[in-house]
Parts: C-alpha cells; structure tokens; sequence
C-alpha cells in the first residue's frame, strides 16, 4: 500500500474462527492480524487510491511474527491482517481501506484498492517507507463491499521506543544493545 500497501495473491487456507474484527454472518473472517517485520515485494499493481499509486504484491502465505495492535513507526516494518472469506462468498469484490493520522502534503487520512474475495486467505499490509507515513496514532484496515463493513481492525502507531516487543521480536539483541 503506500506506506506500500502491500497485498494480494490470493492462497487456499482454512478459515478460522472470526475474532472480535469480523462481523458476525458476513462473508469475510479475520484470521490474524499484527506485525511483519520485513517483507519482499513480488511486483506490484496500480491503485489509484493510494497515496503511492500502486500496492506492492507480496507472499500469502506468510505469518505474522507478532499478534498485536501496537506498531512502532520505523522504517521496515509492515502491520495489516489476514482475512479469508466464508463458504461461498468467493468472487465478491471487495475494497481495502487504510484510515490514518494526516500524512504527505495533502494530508491524506484514507487509502484504499480493489481486492476479490476468495475462500483462500488474503494478506494485507502496511508497510513503513518513508519518514512522512511514520505518523503515530490510531490506524484502521477495513475490509468494505458495496459500502458496507465486513470487518476491521484498530492499531495504534507509537513511536519505536514506545513498543519494545515488536522490536525485541524483529531485531532481537541488535535492538536490546
């Protein structure tokens, strides 16, 4: 996405059960959500409601290193979710919403990009780039088809020094030293 939004490529996986960020019956189950710390971009594609212009495409089948709401703003680090819709709403197009703190020139607070619904799950992210996406405070990913939400998901962007578990867990002892 853009603090690249990273995305897509569609992956079979087994739906779990829907935590406190899906709605109840809708189409769509949050697996996971948290942090990433380092992502490869396999390409990306345009997305004209991004800050960018594009999102990056990235590996489905990656984990998150850490389940959690709290991200620090540094450089490297990718947040989002994994989701995956129920039985028989694969094919439905969906949009992927980004709300955040003011960022860039224009003050842009919302980003989005198109996304198919599948039964295999969908990754989604937001990775830090560059120093003007490093905005702390609250972050929103939604997951929206026909102007309706069908999940969401709540973090809060803190400085780097204010989440000592994401870093311990992304750096190790480089970041204890």
């Amino acid at each position: 996405m853009f603090a690249r939004a990273c995305l897509l490529m569609f992956v079979a996986a087994p739906a779990l059960a829907a935590p406190a960020g899906s709605y109840a019956n809708d189409p769509v189950v949050l697996i996971d959500y948290g942090v990433i710390c380092q992502v490869t971009s396999n390409g990306s594609r345009p997305a004209p409601e991004t800050l960018m212009g594009e999102i990056n495409l990235i590996d489905q089948t990656r984990d998150m290193d850490l389940t959690t709401r709290v991200v620090p703003a540094k450089a490297g680090i990718s947040f989002g979710v994994k989701f995956a819709g129920a039985p028989g709403a694969g094919g439905q197009p969906v949009t992927v919403v980004v709300e955040h703190p003011p960022m860039g020139e224009a003050g842009i607070t919302r980003e989005s990009w198109a996304a198919e619904l599948t039964e295999g799950s969908s990754l989604n992210l937001f990775t830090f780039e560059f120093p003007y996406e490093m905005v702390p405070g609250d972050w929103s990913m939604l997951l929206e088809a026909d102007g309706t939400r069908l999940m969401e998901q709540h973090f809060e962007v803190v400085s780097e020094l204010a989440a000592p578990a994401v870093l311990s867990v992304c750096y190790g002892q480089d970041f204890l030293s």
